[in-house]
């Protein structure tokens, strides 16, 4: 199942192929969601039609329990019209991303979904209207208002930051406006930037991809690796200009919408849309920052076993035991996946083996499609997961990562109503890092030697950089960045990189030479386009590193609870979710525990690699 090698030996790389190359096997199957185009415009026009079905109870929610039974039952159907609708228009793009007919359609999703939500904007207003005892007496009256007591009480819980029915409608429709800099973001990242080309480890010319940049970054030939790097900066330092301004445009709308909801700073109202505490988001970056000795250690053993004179940043993806260099085939792939979360039960992995094989995936990098991957899906389909499989090391983490998603949607729309269908990030990405933190496991007791265990002891410990301390570092640069704006201070290109250059720095420690270019990372990363999103990452590794822990120990009460933890959807706040399951984040040990992990695997590593 694995293909061993040294670095320098990699097959050629060949040209990207066209969709209709790839086997219909390793796509996803879309038309499970619409067997045509022509039935997505009918629930088009459903919606549309539907949508003024809402005026009917404006200003008669007070009335009785009833019309706010009937009221949110209708919010919910329109959901279930659009929901599919929306997110087949935007998978239908990310397979061509060139295709103007699914430009226009995900465009046309894009505004009814602001028509939509300023149809529904009455309803939060409305409720927090009624008085506390007679929406009592109204919930207790209406038997079918039971469902939907976590919901209402979800929305009292935001009463001093709910407006006007006039002002949520504006800031309904202002939604489009504010989608802007994503988008703009979006369509450079994957359709206008081109990377250009350079000489691979025989000295052929080669197209760079992302796909292809993330190979060369591990290259053992340290030319080919820097040229990658330069290549790829390149390519985004003629958009710096316009990519400074969409990124502090996305800040100045987290302000905006901030201050318009009457939220203290853009952080605040970030965490208080899950209800996670803000000292779970201070002490994750205290706890980290005060911490870096281990990631330091790590960065002064590459420099050091590398026998370089000076580290780069292009020197930290390479694996220092390239002999045990891995290349696994998405087939191999799966069925190691299978066989590694076999500890979280039969059912679990019969219905992600039907999955695999059921059209949830879409595998291959074709020339247009989206790039990196995703798992999505909607209420009433099965889940999807796109992929840009290239058979690295890091490829098949990536499928049980997002499969862990898919698994995890599967779960709660199976058990859940609609209302209750959806999951915090919070909890999400606990569904997912588990499936990888079992997935270490796996490969770590079948490793065939030293330099296959090495090499996997590699990866965790980068594994967990990348999902632990680097996303720690980049909530760091999105607190400083939101807090300059905040304070008045202008924000360019120029500010945002020497923010980010500076934590960059200081995280890695002084055995890295941060090069000129290094700082571009801060302009091309989507998940800013998402405020204080990515902090999510790391709380999670911290949280599924206790359940794994539990479940390969063979703690049938965990895995028990961990299992209705996947069913409960969003049914109660992500914070007590996980604590129901037996993770509480609101101390510092989960996270503590992580830091010591990385610093035990770290000193396994380092006592191996020189033994």
């Amino acid at each position: 199942m694995f293909v061993f090698g040294s670095a320098s030996g990699q097959s050629q790389v060949k040209k990207i192929p066209q969709r209709s190359e790839i086997p219909d096997k390793y796509k996803w199957r879309l038309e499970d969601i619409y067997p045509t185009d022509e039935l997505w415009e009918e629930d088009f026009a459903r919606v549309k039609a539907l949508l003024p079905e809402m005026d009917k109870f404006k200003g008669h929610l007070v009335e009785s329990g009833k019309v706010i039974l009937d009221c949110l039952v209708m919010q919910d159907s329109i959901w279930m019209i659009f929901d599919p609708m929306y997110v087949y228009a935007y998978m239908k793009l990310d397979e061509d991303t060139r295709v103007s007919k699914y430009q226009e359609m995900s465009d046309r999703s894009g505004s009814m979904l602001s028509e939509v939500r300023a149809a529904f904007s009455f309803i939060d207003p409305e409720i927090l209207g009624i008085r506390q005892e007679k929406l009592d007496e109204l919930v207790k009256g209406e038997k079918g208002l039971g469902l939907y007591r976590h919901y209402i009480d979800n929305i009292l819980r935001n009463r001093e930051h709910t407006l006007s029915v006039e002002e949520e409608e504006l800031l309904a429709q202002a939604g489009t406006i504010a989608r802007v800099p994503r988008t703009v973001f979006t369509m450079i990242d994957d359709a206008d930037v081109k990377f250009g080309s350079i000489r691979d480890e025989r000295g052929d010319e080669v197209q760079l991809t992302k796909q292809r940049y993330s190979r060369f970054l591990e290259s053992s030939d340290r030319r080919v690796r820097k040229d990658a790097m330069d290549t790829y900066n390149q390519a985004w330092l003629g958009y710096i200009n316009t990519l400074g301004s969409t990124l502090a445009g996305s800040i100045k709308k987290d302000m905006f919408y901030a201050r318009a909801r009457k939220y203290n700073s853009t952080l605040e109202q970030a965490l208080h849309a899950n209800n996670i505490p803000q000292e779970v988001f201070n002490n994750l970056i205290e706890t980290v920052s005060n911490n870096l000795e281990p990631i330091h250690r790590y960065n002064s053993l590459r420099k050091k076993y590398l026998d370089l004179d000076e580290l780069h940043k292009y020197d930290l993806w390479v694996p220092l035991v390239p002999e045990a260099r891995m290349e696994i085939p998405y087939d191999s792939a799966v069925a190691i996946i299978l066989k590694a979360t076999k500890p979280l039960g039969k059912q679990y992995v019969r219905d992600m083996q039907a999955g695999f094989n059921s059209g949830w995936v879409d595998v291959y990098e074709t020339e247009g499609k989206g790039s990196g991957a995703y798992s999505w899906g909607a209420y009433g389909t099965h889940p999807y997961m796109l992929l840009n499989y290239n058979n690295m090391l890091d490829n098949i983490f990536t499928v049980a990562h997002e499969m862990g998603h898919n698994m995890h949607r599967f779960m709660r729309h199976g058990v859940q109503p609609y209302v209750y269908s959806g999951a915090s990030i919070f909890v999400a990405e606990v569904a997912s890092v588990t499936n990888e933190m079992l997935l270490m496991d796996y490969l770590l007791k079948h490793a065939k030697n030293k330099a296959e265990k090495l090499y996997l002891l590699n990866y965790y410990i980068e594994m967990i950089q990348g999902t632990f301390y680097t996303q720690v570092m980049f909530s760091e640069f999105e607190r400083d960045a939101h807090a300059r704006a905040e304070a008045g201070e202008a924000l360019s290109a120029s500010s945002l990189r020497q923010i980010y250059r500076n934590i960059y720095q200081k995280y890695n420690g002084p055995d890295l030479v941060v090069d000129s270019l290094d700082d571009l990372s801060c302009l091309r990363i989507s998940h800013f386009y998402r405020n204080f999103y990515v902090y999510q990452y790391a709380t999670s590794l911290a949280a599924a590193s206790a359940f794994s822990q539990k479940i390969l120990a063979g703690d049938k009460e965990a895995l028990t609870r961990y299992n209705e933890m996947l069913q409960a959807g969003d049914s109660d706040y992500p914070i007590e979710l996980l604590k129901k399951a037996g993770v509480d984040m609101t101390y510092p040990e989960p996270v503590n525990a992580t830091v010591e992990l990385f610093a035990d695997l770290v000193e396994q590593f380092e006592k191996l690699l020189l033994e």
